[in-house]
Parts: structure tokens; sequence; C-alpha cells
């Protein structure tokens, strides 16, 4: 991957602006904004930065506000202020508020400017190595929960597997940009469930009815969740959408404290919501409106803009069969896939549940299959649904078990 050297330059006065391009334009990829206003258009409409210098002193918004904002859009752009103030309180709020780089005053000769900028693309590029380091280590640690949750409990993960599903299509309704937040909270949602004796976790997974300490056990999964989450560093804010996944827009439901409305994370309302549907629609073939109907007959527990995009986006959802391409197949343990669905409940011996119908196969799951003697017998057959986007036909199985 090629080094970001995009820098935006930000001035309400344009020759000083015209006079920066023409000196930074052989050594870097150079943006100019004129203002603030238009720093954040190019923001959002042009390629990543990694580096905004901005001057102080401008109308409407200074660039100590401007920073601050650039550093809550796009946190991984090094800033650098450009001012003719030299106290120490502008740059204590430089500092502090706008969360800078680097703070020059002016006058600034060229040569200093351009080697604190290469020092800003430098401190971009080790932020963002630290980033992509970070995120392959949470995805490591992610994969490894979820294939523990589908070994321990198939049912859970059945229930995380279409949580996550209709989340994609939620966050797409509501025209919010998919992150790390939305897709994690909905993958480990299930995740304090393991702490839940078997029988409890099979018969809240089944639909039946609970009693009040039953239903209390389950509400304070989400805390044991959030506890086990926590563990992994940076993982605060996907926590907290798991903690408050069972609380209510209007403030019901568990935890019991005075959190509600927008105060709780939109991933969290968006879980709440869903979470309620598949308690809904479990052990029975109620139609999409009858199951609308339902939550909506406790509208206040929900934010009424998700039950909207729940309306606009999951009327035609299939639960088990996965995609628009799925094909039903009938295949031997060696044929699976991971990627593969499962059509039907897999049992051991003894009746006991491996996997659930619905859930997706990985490459664990499929080894844990291959464990089963009698599932290795030559006219043994697994219905799945195979979706070839993203499972394509292969010579030989990826995930076949030796």
């Amino acid at each position: 991957m090629s080094e970001n050297r995009r820098v935006l330059l930000v001035d309400d006065e344009m020759h000083v602006l015209q006079a920066a391009y023409r000196v930074l334009r052989k050594s870097v990829d150079v943006t100019t904004a004129n203002g603030p206003k238009e720093a954040l258009e190019k923001l959002q409409t042009s390629e990543p930065f990694a580096v905004v210098v901005s001057d102080q002193n401008m109308p409407g918004m200074d660039g100590i506000k401007l920073l601050g904002v650039i550093s809550r859009k796009a946190p991984s752009i090094t800033r650098i202020m450009l001012t003719g103030n030299n106290d120490q309180k502008t740059a204590m709020n430089a500092v502090n508020d706008g969360r800078i780089f680097r703070f020059i005053t002016k006058p600034c000769d060229s040569e200093s400017l351009l080697k604190t900028i290469e020092e800003g693309i430098a401190h971009h590029r080790t932020i963002v190595a630290e980033r992509e380091l970070l995120e392959q280590t949470l995805s490591g640690s992610i994969k490894m929960l979820v294939d523990i949750i589908a070994v321990s409990k198939p049912r859970a993960h059945l229930r995380s597997s279409l949580i996550q599903r209709w989340v994609r299509k939620v966050h797409k309704a509501l025209e919010s940009k998919p992150t790390l937040e939305q897709g994690i909270s909905a993958m480990l949602c299930t995740l304090g469930y393991l702490t839940l004796p078997d029988e409890l976790a099979e018969r809240y997974f089944s639909g039946s009815e609970l009693n009040p300490d039953e239903l209390r056990s389950i509400n304070e999964a989400a805390a044991q969740a959030r506890d086990l989450v926590m563990n992994i560093p940076r993982m605060e804010g996907i926590a907290d959408a798991i903690y408050y996944c069972r609380k209510g827009y209007d403030g019901s439901g568990f935890p019991l404290d005075d959190v509600q409305g927008e105060n709780l994370p939109e991933s969290a309302r968006v879980l709440c919501a869903l979470i309620d549907l598949a308690e809904i629609t479990t052990g029975n073939s109620q139609s999409f409106e009858s199951c609308m109907a339902e939550l909506e007959r406790n509208a206040p527990r929900y934010d009424p803009r998700i039950l909207d995009a729940m309306r606009q986006s999951l009327g035609g959802d299939q639960v088990f069969a996965g995609g628009v391409e799925a094909e039903r197949k009938s295949v031997s343990i060696l044929q699976l896939l991971s990627g593969d669905t499962l059509a039907e409940d897999i049992r051991d011996a003894d009746g006991r549940l491996l996997l659930a119908a619905g859930s997706p196969l990985s490459s664990v799951t499929i080894k844990r299959l291959g464990s089963v003697k009698f599932l290795r017998e030559p006219d043994m057959r697994i219905d799945i649904w195979r979706d070839y986007k993203v499972a394509p036909p292969q010579g030989v199985p990826g995930a076949a078990v030796s």
C-alpha cells in the first residue's frame, strides 16, 4: 500500500493558501480549503488526508474548534495548527481541545513547515499501522469468541448470526456508516449466555415461558458479556453496546439506571429492537407484519427511527434460507465449506444439539461435526444452504475434515 501524503491546508486568506501551495506541492499532495466550512466539506468528499494544517484565527469557527471536530470525525489525521498568537492559553487550548500534533507560530519559514508536515505524515503512518494491527488482533479474538459460542451454545450462535444479518440491513436503512461497533456488538450480543445453565439457555432459545428469576438471569447475561468483552483492549464502546442491548429507549429493562433515549449507544438501541423481534419469532411462523405489530404495542421501548428502518429492510428476510443466491444441497461431512449454512438441526447419538439449523459453518464448527463418528459414515448426508457468492464451488473443499 502506498504512503498517504495528502495534506489539507486551511486558511481564510487565499494569498496565504496560494503561497503555501506553491512551496509544498512538489513534496506532498496538497489540497487547499478557504475556511472551516470548505475544509469539512473536503474531508467528506475527498480521499483521506494524512495531515491537516489549519490557521487559528478564522471567522465562524476558529482553528481550535475545527481541529477538534476533525479529531472526532477522523482521529487518524495528524492535526497541525499555524497561528500568529504566541500566548500560553491559546497553545493549551489547541492541545487540549484540538488535540493537535504540533503548534507552529507565524511567521514560519517554508523549510520548518515542510519538516513539521513530514513529521505529521510519519505520525499518521504510525497510527494507521497500529490501528491495522489492532484490527487484526481484534479479528482473531472475535473469531475465537464466536467459535466458542457456536460450540458451547449452538442456539445462541444461531441467534447472534440472525441478528447480525438484521443489523447490517437496519443500519443500511438508517443510512449510518458501517462501524466496527455495529458488527462486533451483533456478533457478541449472546456471549453472556455462555454463563447460563444449559437447560435455561435451551428453554430461552426455544421460546419457552420463563419465570421472573429466569428472566432476570437472561437480562443479567448482558452484564456478563460486557465484563468478558472489557478484557479486550479498546472494546469499551462495544462493551457498552452489549451491556445496554436489553435497555429500552424509554429507560425500561436492564440495567436499572437512568440512561435512556439518545444517551443509549445507537448500536444498543438497534440490538434491543432486534433481540425482541428474534424472541417474538422464536418457535412459530408469525408473519413479519404481526411481529412488528407486537413490537409496536410497546412502542416507547424502541427508538422510532429504528422501528421505521426495520419496516423498510426486514420484511422479506428469510430467517433460515441464507441469501437470495443460496441453493439447498445435501452433502457429506467432507464436502462442507466455511460459509455454508445448516438447513437442519444436527444432534449427536444421544439427541443433544450440536448445531442448530440456520447456523453458519466455520472451520472450527466443521471440525466439531467431523469428530462425531456417525456423521462420517459414507451414506450420511447433511442439508445445507450454500451461497456461491460466499463459498464458490471448489475442486477440493477448502474446509474438508481430514
